[in-house]
């Protein structure tokens, strides 16, 4: 698809959306461009700044705890989608410090399709020699 067949798209999901207030489609593509740059300054934002920040980071861990506490039903749902891919991860990880790939790829094939599938980082892990 083109840009443009994007942009109509999202013009005319808009304007489905807000059905009721009569937007022009120079209005809409307005709208999505302003969103579209909050969203980068954002995302800038939080790798500059938020991330690394001791009072943001506690506050973060703090409502993380209290959805956890108000929501146990959803976080066990949450952890048993992403079981799978955690075990993998462990295992393929080992495999990736001992460089032993090779080894992981002839005893666990279905495992290895998975990764590639899923397109897990797959190259040996170098060691530092400090």
């Amino acid at each position: 698809m083109t840009t443009t067949e994007i942009d109509i798209q999202k013009i005319n999901h808009v304007k489905e959306v807000f059905a009721p207030i009569s937007l022009s489609n120079e209005d809409i593509l307005r709208i999505l461009e302003s969103y579209k740059d909050k969203r980068i300054y954002d995302k800038k934002r939080y790798h500059t700044k938020l991330k690394h920040d001791p009072v943001y980071i506690e506050k973060q861990k703090n409502a993380t705890k209290k959805w956890i506490l108000n929501n146990p039903e959803k976080h066990k749902l949450s952890l048993d989608k992403t079981k799978d891919r955690r075990k993998l991860q462990v295992k393929l990880n080992y495999y990736r410090k001992t460089n032993q790939l090779d080894k992981f790829k002839t005893k666990f094939p279905i495992l290895w399709d998975k990764v590639l599938q899923l397109h897990l980082p797959h190259s040996p892990i170098q060691q530092s020699s400090t």
